[in-house]
């Protein structure tokens, strides 16, 4: 039998690609070095096009004829995102954020007192306090999965956990968490809730725009994603992915006369798709620029983006080894997130002397993730964040200033 072909896996972006890709970014240019893309990356000069051009419309012409004329781009925008994951554009919802994103979809999911929500230890704070105020409010039980021996969740524990699957409301996991480098295997994840007809959610806020991300292959009913991070879209975007099969069985839980229609005196109508989800008052430049960050995504190759990145964070990695720091990054697959601490010098005092050196970081406390920091008794830590505009002189650079600080 001969053996299938396995296609080469595409290449990172060369050096002058690299340029290529900053010379169209206005952040890549000043001495800026900037190691903050998992917070809020830069946006190429279309991003900024798209979002004051509509601006100025609005000036010129009125916010609502401004947005009757975007009409067509508005809803292309539903489109570009939809090709990005592997979905349809009725499909994706638009938001201001993954967290509004992200709580629609949680709150639309019936829970009853005593089911659980199965959760993992990298979620983020943000979700941990939903998952506390639905134990707090609708009786729920957090069910927390373990994380096996490369750090990553446990997917034997979660077929454990839904061999009794009839008590279980939603299965919710974050792709890639906020430290750690870490990207889950959300597909094996998928395979199991999908068998076992049980509601999946996946926080994808930091992973869309980095990764190859296909909503088919994962098998989730919903996907939340930000605009800002590493779609390098605006700030104030997002985006949720609803499966149309999941509709009948979740209700939005704050609707308004766009996401249902007022079909008569005394009932409404669910709008089609995820729609349902939306709500008539959204900025229209900001979504317009969102479609503009995801159309470059479409124009550069997701793939090749993937490749950068993941060859960016392994040099990076390397260097801060080398310098004695230790890399707190698990799993078996890892992204463009590289955490990192000193023992002697606290992670905000590096991050502060590093913005003095023009380089951008962030620091990861408790707070953004309490489960992963209480089970691996993690400290504060800096956390670098390089894209496909990182350039391996940046990270040079950066691990020289931080040998100086930590020399002095």
């Amino acid at each position: 039998m001969a053996a299938s072909f396995v296609p080469p896996s595409p290449p990172p972006f060369a050096d002058d690609e690299v340029a290529a890709i900053r010379a169209v970014t206005p952040g890549c240019s000043g001495g800026l070095i900037h190691l903050n893309h998992a917070g809020s990356s830069l946006p190429a000069q279309v991003v900024l096009d798209a979002q004051l051009g509509h601006l100025q419309r609005e000036a010129v012409i009125g916010g609502y004829e401004a947005a009757a004329e975007a009409a067509d781009r508005t809803r292309e925008t539903h489109a570009s995102i939809a090709r990005l994951i592997g979905a349809e554009p009725s499909e994706i919802a638009r938001f201001g954020s993954a967290a509004e994103a992200w709580m629609a979809a949680f709150w639309s999911i019936p829970m009853a007192a005593g089911q659980r929500i199965i959760v993992h230890d990298h979620e983020y704070g943000a979700n941990a306090i939903a998952f506390i105020h639905a134990a707090k409010t609708r009786g729920v039980v957090i069910d927390r999965l373990p994380s096996d021996e490369c750090g990553q969740v446990s997917v034997d524990a979660l077929a454990e956990r839904l061999q009794r699957a009839d008590d279980v409301a939603l299965v919710s996991l974050t792709h890639v968490p906020t430290n750690g480098g870490l990207v889950n295997p959300a597909a094996a994840i998928g395979r199991l809730t999908r068998a076992a007809d049980v509601p999946f959610l996946v926080d994808a806020c930091q992973s869309v725009g980095q990764l190859n991300v296909d909503v088919d292959e994962i098998g989730c009913d919903f996907l939340s994603a930000t605009g800002r991070k590493y779609l390098r879209g605006p700030r104030g975007t997002g985006f949720l992915y609803a499966r149309p099969s999941i509709l009948d069985r979740v209700t939005p839980s704050q609707p308004d006369h766009h996401g249902a229609k007022w079909s008569s005196t005394d009932d409404y109508t669910f709008a089609a798709g995820a729609q349902r989800f939306e709500y008539w008052e959204f900025s229209h430049a900001g979504w317009l620029g969102l479609g503009a960050a995801v159309d470059v995504v479409h124009e550069l190759g997701i793939d090749r983006i993937e490749a950068t990145v993941t060859e960016r964070a392994n040099q990076l990695r390397t260097m801060l080894t080398d310098l004695g720091l230790t890399v707190y990054d698990e799993g078996l697959q890892r992204c463009g997130i590289v955490t990192t601490a000193s023992p002697n010098v606290a992670s905000a005092d590096l991050k502060a002397a590093l913005s003095r050196c023009s380089i951008n970081a962030s620091t990861t406390f408790a707070g953004s993730s309490r489960y992963d920091v209480e089970r691996r008794n993690l400290p504060d830590m800096l956390r670098l964040s390089v894209h496909c505009t990182t350039t391996v002189d940046e990270l040079e650079w950066t691990v020289a200033v931080l040998t100086s600080i930590l020399r002095n």
